[in-house]
């Protein structure tokens, strides 16, 4: 089974993989969620680049990072880790993303739900959580 980008992912089920590649309580980097205020996301907090920085949920189990950039133009881009059956491997995927009502549309996808604060962007659906943090591109 092809496991695309998280937002795509998140929407699918999950990889065909060893549930055991990872506890149940994700992948993510120390931060307390419950310190960032989230609001409903604009157009403003979509660009620029983004790294997980949390991945919750069905998902975890595959993908192990991921970046996005996000133009104002409507155009995204962005690279996946995903966790293999032998190897990790990464997967591109490039697009046009926009807001539906407040929620997130990749390509001509189903909406997702999503928040921002200052520097996160956070995207849930039934099959997990992704939690972006925007960071400078190096």
């Amino acid at each position: 089974m092809r496991v695309e980008l998280a937002l795509l992912a998140l929407l699918a089920a999950p990889a065909c993989i060893a549930p055991s590649v990872v506890s149940s309580s994700g992948r993510a980097v120390a931060q307390d969620e419950q310190a960032i205020a989230w609001r409903a996301a604009t157009i403003d907090d979509f660009v620029g680049f983004f790294r997980s920085e949390r991945i919750e949920g069905g998902v975890a189990a595959s993908l192990a990072r991921v970046d996005y950039f996000f133009a104002a133009d409507g155009f995204y881009t962005g690279a996946a880790l995903v966790l293999g059956d032998a190897h990790p491997e990464y997967q591109t995927l490039t697009g046009t993303w926009r807001l539906d009502a407040g929620r997130l549309v990749l390509d001509d996808g189903e909406p997702v739900d999503v928040a921002a604060s200052d520097e996160h962007l956070r995207i849930a659906t039934p099959d997990g959580t992704l939690v972006l943090r925007r960071t400078a591109l190096e």
